[in-house]
């Protein structure tokens, strides 16, 4: 009995980071270099739009959820279902660092590099409140960077709290 205490007071106290979101970036790994996403979790499922496979280090969809052998994936403003197969993923947060970035609010932005010289950096996704963005990250300036192989992608510092890992 007391061990069965001792799990689950053990599981209670883990839970808050157990049940964080970890923002996360998906993309197609199939030969012809996309996925399809679909209404359903099902290959019956309609097609919705596709999710393509690496753009200069960086894949063009969020992971939203996992069900079985399916992932919610949104893609732009379309969620949908994409078979995990296909899927490979992406993210900044591996748990080892000692501050993490964690979303102050929902609708957090994150930020895309802009390629017109405009000065406005392209919105690239929203997370929720409580996502866990990343433990890996540089500062620049009024923003948190995300660095991949070729783009980046920013995150407004007063979007985020930094929350230190004992």
């Amino acid at each position: 009995m007391k061990n069965i205490l001792l799990l689950l007071t053990l599981s209670l106290v883990a839970l808050p980071i157990w049940s964080q979101e970890v923002f996360t970036v998906v993309y197609a790994t199939s030969d012809d270099g996309f996925v399809n996403v679909r209404s359903q979790p099902s290959m019956k499922g309609k097609v919705l739009t596709k999710l393509y496979a690496f753009h200069h280090g960086l894949g063009s969809g969020v992971l939203r959820g996992r069900s079985g052998n399916w992932s919610k994936v949104s893609v732009g403003k379309i969620t949908g279902w994409a078979y995990n197969k296909y899927l490979g993923t992406q993210n900044w947060y591996s748990g080892k660092g000692t501050t993490r970035l964690v979303a102050a609010k929902d609708n957090t932005p994150l930020y895309g590099e802009d390629y017109s010289d405009s000065g406005e950096r392209p919105l690239f996704t929203t997370v929720g409140k409580g996502t866990i963005i990343a433990d890996e990250y540089q500062e620049e300036g009024d923003y948190y960077v995300l660095i991949t192989a070729h783009d980046y992608l920013f995150i407004p510092k007063k979007s985020v709290t930094v929350e230190h890992i004992q």
